[in-house]
This record gives structure tokens, C-alpha cells and sequence, in this order.
């Protein structure tokens, strides 16, 4: 399973655009002059970076969807996949815009699928469920940061515990979208060394890596509306599992499998039609 963290830019020039809040162009537009207080952050930032602390924990902030992040040790840091994910809601939520959109975001970490969707679809409000109040702290920056507070619920807890109250409580959603831990238990630690700088609780999926997708599915299935949508971000290896897990359940029609940019399985979107 590949689970790297990737990097398009020259990883100095990110540092530097990040000191001196400029862009790229801008770097080599004239010649670079550090002062003396720049030039020591530059080179706390490399030895940081020697010691394989992820680039985006030292630069502070990540671009996702074209927005701006926090991001730190409390985190998963944002990956292009989950943009894939997105982009997949985005469209599927055209299919109610004659009214407002209730969206579940089911393990938000940093907010960023949250905070895009909301940002992106004006006639929707998204609940967010995180174990981990730290996580939901940045959340929180990062949907004020963004603007889009008004239209986000911050919940704190286990979602298993969330999706029987939502249950109980007879409250629906339109679309329920989840970037789970999904890495198998014994490959966390031959995980590439900036990525096992990440919260374990954002990675770790249990013994076979399944085990949030049982939760979300069994779950799921009492509080999707009709012709509601779900929508995972999956292992490359893991589609027919978890088509699997959605066999065992009434109701789950019509799934996909959509593959990411290396033509590997990155997402399964399922509908509920009953």
C-alpha cells in the first residue's frame, strides 16, 4: 500500500516562499537577501527537515483544494488523493441544489475536506466527528480561517458512539464522506519516516485496516436519506473488502471505484437507495 507524502515544489524553495511570504516567482524575480533572523529560521527549518519532520508540519500550512491549511503534529497532513475525494463530492452534490445539503464528515482531522465542501457548496452544512480534540482544535482554525464556521458543527468522540446517537435521535444526512485510518496495523512502522511522524490515531486502521469502514458502514445505514451518498477514501488494495463489508448490509446500490492519478483505487462512492 503506498501511503507517502508528496512534494511538487523544490523543498527549499518552500521554506524560503514561506519566510519571506512570496511566491515562487518572486524568488527568483531578484536575488534572495536574507537578514540575519531569516537566515537562522532557514536553516532551523533544514535541520528539521534532516531529522524527517514532514515539510508541512515545518512550514506550518498546506494547500488543499486551493485553500489555505493549518497544519501541525496534530494532524494528517492533507494529500492530493483526498482532493480526488472532494472533487467527487463536489459533483454529487449537484444533485441537490434546490436545497440545503446535510453532510457527515466522519474523522475530520484538519477540517480540510469539511471546510472545502462548505466553502465550495454554499447550500450545505457539514457535521464533523473527531476522537481526537486536539485534531478538532485545528479544525476549527481552519474553518474560521476559511470563513465557513457558521455552516460547520464540531462534534468530539468515538464514531461509533455518534452515528447510534444520530440513529436515536432520527437525524439523516445527504451525504456521508470519510478519509479513515486505513493502514494495516503491522505496517505502521514501514511507513515512510515523515509519515510515522503523523498521529497514529489518523492512520492506524486496525489489524487488517478495515476496521473504521465496518463502523462507518453499519452505521451509515440508518441515517443516509434516500438516494443519499457515501463516499471513502480507500487503500489501493482494498475495494473488494470493503465491497464486501457493503454486501453484508440492505440498501447499498450502484458503487463505484475511481481511481487516483497512478491508476490505483483511491475512492468508492455508494448509494443508498432504500
Amino acid at each position: 500500500m503506498s501511503f507517502k507524502i508528496k512534494h511538487t515544489m523544490n523543498e527549499k524553495e518552500l521554506m524560503l516562499t514561506s519566510i519571506l511570504n512570496c511566491s515562487r516567482s518572486d524568488l527568483y524575480a531578484q536575488p534572495v537577501k536574507l537578514n540575519p533572523e531569516d537566515s537562522a529560521r532557514f536553516e532551523k527549518m533544514k535541520e528539521r527537515r534532516a531529522e524527517g519532520e514532514p515539510l508541512q508540519y515545518i512550514l506550518g500550512s498546506w494547500d488543499f483544494m486551493g485553500l489555505k491549511f493549518l497544519v501541525d503534529e496534530r494532524v494528517l497532513i492533507p494529500r492530493p488523493e483526498t482532493e480526488t475525494l472532494v472533487e467527487l463530492a463536489l459533483e454529487k452534490a449537484k444533485a441537490f441544489a434546490d436545497r440545503e445539503i446535510e453532510i457527515l464528515d466522519l474523522g475530520t482531522g484538519s477540517g480540510n475536506i469539511a471546510v472545502a465542501l462548505a466553502h465550495f457548496i454554499k447550500n450545505c452544512r457539514v457535521t464533523t466527528v473527531d476522537i481526537s480534540q486536539d485534531a478538532l482544535e485545528v479544525a476549527q482554525h481552519n474553518a474560521a480561517y476559511n470563513r465557513v464556521e457558521q455552516r460547520i458543527t464540531f462534534l468530539n468522540g468515538d464514531m461509533k458512539n455518534f452515528l447510534n446517537k444520530f440513529r436515536t435521535e432520527g437525524k439523516t444526512f445527504d451525504m456521508i464522506i470519510s478519509n479513515p485510518p486505513y493502514v494495516k496495523r503491522s505496517q505502521l512502522s514501514s511507513l515512510q519516516l515523515e509519515v510515522r511522524r503523523e498521529p497514529a490515531l489518523a492512520l492506524d486502521g486496525g489489524e487488517d485496516g478495515l476496521d473504521f469502514y465496518r463502523v462507518i458502514i453499519a452505521g451509515a445505514a440508518d441515517i443516509l436519506k434516500h438516494n443519499a451518498f457515501l463516499l471513502f477514501e480507500i487503500g489501493d488494495d482494498q475495494a473488494e473488502d470493503i465491497k464486501n463489508i457493503f454486501a453484508s448490509y440492505s440498501g447499498y446500490k450502484n458503487w463505484e471505484i475511481i481511481q487516483d492519478l497512478t491508476n490505483r483505487d483511491r475512492i468508492i462512492i455508494v448509494k443508498r437507495e432504500s
